[in-house]
């Protein structure tokens, strides 16, 4: 299930769905990714949107807010953000590079 694409993804409902507790999968989460919930489901979004954007043009016709909303953040600019802090470009120069190409 891609969970991390849901708005009210936590760590909490995370654990939930896969039985088991909090702490637990925190420290899993920690260990293997070396970083915490958040950022890693903040990760997987964007990987996410990056793939689609990357090989569907459909994409890249999109408002940033659908993207954003597809993706499971709470508002536009927070996808910006996150997604400006990964790639090191905004959304939208990400999407006219793969116009020009």
């Amino acid at each position: 299930k891609n969970l991390y694409l849901e708005r009210k993804v936590s760590l909490p409902y995370v654990a939930g769905e896969i039985e088991t507790n909090t702490k637990y999968l925190s420290y899993i989460i920690k260990k293997h990714k070396g970083k915490d919930f958040n950022d890693y489901i903040n990760d997987l979004r964007i990987n996410y949107i990056v793939e689609k954007i990357t090989n569907n043009t459909v994409y890249r016709q999109y408002k940033i807010n659908t993207l954003a909303e597809e993706t499971g953040f709470s508002s536009h600019s927070k996808f910006a953000t996150v997604f400006k802090a990964s790639l090191g470009v905004s959304p939208s120069e990400f999407i006219k590079y793969f116009q020009k190409k």
